[in-house]
């Protein structure tokens, strides 16, 4: 009898835990939920106070059949397809279905996928098209907005639309992976950019080498960029009376196929454009990059041509290529006191 009463309490004392842990998930569950849909109609109200916001300004975004989805434990924006217009700059692109979504634990870190085409007309070019395979790019905020940024495609395709509105045509550039990263260092915005195997054919009729590019570079006082965006719009115009460093800016032909230039150091922009600084000048094959230079933008082949000359009479060998260093000054570059040529203003 002991032994019975001894049991019925085991599994009395069992029932009340497993009705305590029930209830408690069933609490944890609506308390959940509840806060789910509060997100989500929070997320769906600043998103249309964002869309009134950027109409206001002169910018149109579309977003047809927009959802929220993701319950429980994602939180995330849909949209059929993205339409953006702005009337200032006459610009208008749109794309396929955007896709958003952020652990609901972790709502700072916002990641999303964008399928194409990406069509894209503006003033002063032709009508074009960007295609891909996989398009994802992931953002952070923080207390002070967005700290980070990031975008990778595989094998984008750029091409010039029909006029007509039919089939684009062959594309002008491919490549295998693209990736930009953006990231704020306190007031300093950095910027990373890699391509790889960037192929095809400029307007001109001449056929691009295969090249890897990239390019590292960081710009002083334009950490509020990521959050205010480009000042008026233009990079060239916003980039004049800054400062930045240029870490790693090169170009290598891809395929085992010899041939590189890596150009880093600091440089200064005036105010009206003309660009300063202090750079260090890596090339492995100079003639073939000059050639390479002269053929796809003539109007810096002369510039080429001079540098290519100066690091075969000048140049010091480290890591198999051969290195000077150039000083611009107001756009006149100088090996020492030899000149070799003037850069255009941006």
């Amino acid at each position: 009898m002991a032994n019975a009463r001894t049991d019925e309490r085991k599994r009395s004392g069992a029932m009340r835990v497993f009705v305590w842990v029930g209830a408690l998930v069933l609490i944890l569950a609506v308390v959940g939920t509840a806060a789910w849909f509060y997100l989500a109609r929070e997320l769906d109200a600043r998103v249309s106070s964002a869309l009134d916001a950027a109409a206001g300004g002169g910018t149109t975004i579309d977003c047809p059949n927009r959802k929220v989805f993701g319950y429980p434990f994602r939180i995330g924006l849909h949209c059929d397809s993205i339409a953006v217009e702005s009337a200032s700059s006459g610009i208008k692109a749109s794309a396929g279905a955007l896709r958003t979504a952020a652990q609901i634990y972790d709502p700072t870190r916002i990641v999303g996928e964008l399928d194409g085409p990406l069509l894209v007309d503006a003033p002063n070019l032709p009508p074009l098209e960007m295609t891909w395979e996989l398009a994802q790019a992931s953002t952070n905020l923080f207390t002070q907005g967005l700290m980070r940024m990031s975008l990778a495609v595989d094998q984008p395709a750029l091409a010039i639309r029909s006029a007509d509105g039919g089939a684009a045509q062959a594309p002008l550039l491919t490549s295998q992976r693209l990736e930009i990263h953006l990231a704020r260092n306190g007031e300093t915005l950095l910027a990373a950019l890699s391509d790889d195997g960037v192929a095809g054919q400029l307007p001109n009729g001449v056929a691009l080498p295969s090249l890897n590019v990239l390019a590292d570079v960081s710009v002083d006082s334009a950490g509020d960029w990521l959050v205010r965006g480009v000042p008026g719009g233009r990079l060239d115009e916003a980039l004049r009376g800054r400062s930045g460093q240029l870490r790693n800016v090169s170009f290598a032909f891809a395929d085992n196929v010899p041939g590189s230039v890596a150009l880093s150091g600091p440089f200064q922009i005036a105010a009206d454009g003309r660009i300063s600084g202090d750079f260090r000048l890596a090339v492995a094959d100079a003639d073939r990059i000059a050639g390479a230079v002269n053929a796809l933008v003539p109007g810096l082949g002369g510039v080429m041509q001079a540098v290519a000359g100066a690091i075969t009479f000048a140049g010091r060998q480290e890591n198999g290529t051969s290195v000077i260093d150039v000083q611009v000054r107001n756009g006149e570059m100088r090996l020492g006191f030899i000149p070799l040529g003037r850069l255009p203003p941006i």
